[in-house]
């Protein structure tokens, strides 16, 4: 793969590209799913609801645990009068998905030594978006703090933050790279302002981030199958 050049910045996504993410949210939501089917309901109507719920959630309250833990018990609260579905499976559900929080994030291999190597050559930052104090506070227990020069944690990742990161800073935006696994948050954005981008697949990433690489040929876009790989390309 050609060696992408120029490049003086990186921007690293972080859930699900620097660490395992939506992983804990799609097992807690095919859980919360398989109680309402054992409870009596159809399967397709129990996803319907979930979903339904989760949109509105997501568009008036944002991102992150907290607001994933508000649609589980919205849900139950409107769905439980008419299922019986057992409050201890409930209980069992959301202390599962809690741990999670507690005994993570944990990297994915090799991101903490391609980062520092990579830190060498290049300008470190990440770029994430949910909760400011959620975020934070998973990028300083990984210990992705001490690897790049700054991180921003914005409420949603769109063209426009982009546009906003690069005049901000001064940076030029050939001159930048961002690194991450949606296309919709990572990918597309980063192209349409004129960046280089890499794009890593991940199998769970969260379903209302799917989206098609906008143009799977773009000279300036580099798709690889492992983050190691990144030391290929820089």
């Amino acid at each position: 793969m050609e060696p992408i050049k120029g490049i003086r910045t990186l921007i690293f996504d972080a859930d699900d590209t620097l660490w395992k993410n939506n992983f804990y949210f799609v097992e807690a939501t095919e859980a919360f799913i398989a109680m309402w089917v054992a409870a009596g309901m159809e399967e397709s109507a129990a996803r319907q609801a979930f979903l339904e719920f989760e949109k509105k959630a997501v568009r008036e309250r944002g991102y992150g645990s907290e607001n994933f833990l508000y649609i589980l018990q919205g849900l139950w609260e409107r769905l439980s009068p008419r299922y019986p579905a057992p409050p201890q499976t409930m209980e069992q559900i959301i202390e599962r998905f809690k741990e999670h929080r507690s005994n993570g994030p944990v990297l994915f291999e090799g991101v903490k030594e391609t980062m520092t190597e990579l830190a060498r050559r290049y300008a470190l930052y990440v770029l994430t978006k949910g909760r400011y104090d959620e975020q934070k506070g998973k990028i300083i227990r990984a210990g992705i703090d001490k690897l790049v020069r700054d991180y921003f944690i914005v409420p949603e990742k769109d063209i426009t933050v982009y546009r906003e990161l690069l005049a901000s800073h001064n940076w030029s935006s050939e001159q930048v790279c961002m690194v991450g696994n949606s296309p919709k948050s990572d990918i597309n954005p980063a192209l349409a302002c004129g960046m280089h981008a890499v794009y890593i697949p991940y199998e769970h990433t969260w379903h209302l981030d799917h989206d098609a690489v906008s143009d799977p040929h773009h000279p300036r876009l580099r798709t690889l199958k492992t983050f190691r790989e990144l030391t290929g390309i820089l």
